[in-house]
């Protein structure tokens, strides 16, 4: 029996069951008794059973009649949800997108953006996970991720990925309040004496800045502790009177509620790039696309 023709017929036997007479139903559906009749038949016929007998003027289900009606439902339910998730992930409203980033950027940029992006289509399944960038590309590269959005140092990628920078972020000197120094801007060998707080050796982060400060100076930062997430990074900075190198965006609501105060530096311009990872062949589906343009977008206007 052709699928949507059965869908049909469940639909005139569902509404036959509802209005109790074929007359009736034919009414409801402006067409001929006849065609309704043929679409009853044609029913029993296929299920080799039949579904009506009559009591006076009523047409009333039999114990097939009424296992039928269950299983109509249940079809017709099916038959509309169906309809409805293929249209949510055809206009993108709907389906499922993964995103792999780095801990800052996953933590500070992208929740904002994300929950702004699920609010305008609620029946999407967004799940983001932050981690070291070499594990998100390791997701990316694996398919556990849909595409990444990394902290980034211009590595050699594998010829199945591809990377955007999508913005470069100033990298900015604070320092906790009870900090002595002679003012807020410095020279550049009077804040690399300054005691720090950093991240690990092997982070890409850190890595990157090192490299850009060894443009500048010679001289080694002292590193008081070090640790793997921003947030205790800015704890202790701001508890013990220590510095910290770190994006604008990590810092600012911090540096507007005075927990840590900005030290400028004349002559050192330190920044960070993120970049956007994805397969070269991955197919996105439509909220997927939608999800890459949010927040491309929303991070180049940022």
């Amino acid at each position: 029996m052709e699928a949507q023709l059965s869908l049909k017929r469940l639909e005139v036997f569902r509404l036959v069951v509802e209005e109790g007479t074929v007359t009736r139903a034919a009414e409801a559906l402006m067409v001929a008794q006849p065609a309704v009749s043929g679409q009853l038949r044609a029913l029993e016929s296929w299920l080799g059973a039949k579904l009506f007998v009559r009591r006076g003027n009523s047409l009333v289900l039999t114990e097939a009649g009424e296992r039928a009606n269950l299983w109509a439902k249940e079809m017709l339910a099916s038959a509309a949800q169906v309809k409805r998730d293929v249209e949510e992930l055809a206009s993108g409203r709907g389906g499922a997108a993964a995103i792999a980033s780095s801990m800052a950027v996953g933590s500070y940029l992208l929740p904002s953006i994300l929950s702004r992006f699920q609010r305008s289509r609620p029946g999407a399944d967004i799940t983001l996970s932050s981690s070291q960038p070499n594990d998100a590309l390791r997701a990316v590269e694996t398919g556990e991720a849909d595409f990444g959005v990394v902290s980034w140092d211009q590595r050699h990628l594998p010829d199945t990925i591809s990377a955007e920078v999508i913005r470069t972020e100033a990298i900015i000197l604070c320092a906790g309040p009870s900090l002595e120094t002679r003012s807020d801007t410095l020279t550049v060998e009077e804040a690399i004496r300054l005691p720090f707080v950093g991240a690990p050796r092997e982070v890409i982060y850190q890595r990157s800045l090192m490299e850009q400060l060894a443009r500048h100076t010679d001289i080694e930062p002292n590193f008081i502790i070090r640790f793997g997430h921003a947030e205790p990074m800015k704890q202790a900075a701001a508890e013990n009177g220590w510095a910290v190198f770190a994006p604008r965006y990590v810092v600012s609501a911090d540096i507007a509620a005075g927990r840590l105060r900005e030290l400028t530096v004349p002559g050192l311009d330190l920044s960070e790039r993120i970049a956007m990872l994805r397969r070269r062949d991955k197919y996105f589906s439509p909220l997927q696309q939608a999800a890459v343009e949010e927040i491309r977008a929303s991070l180049q206007q940022g």
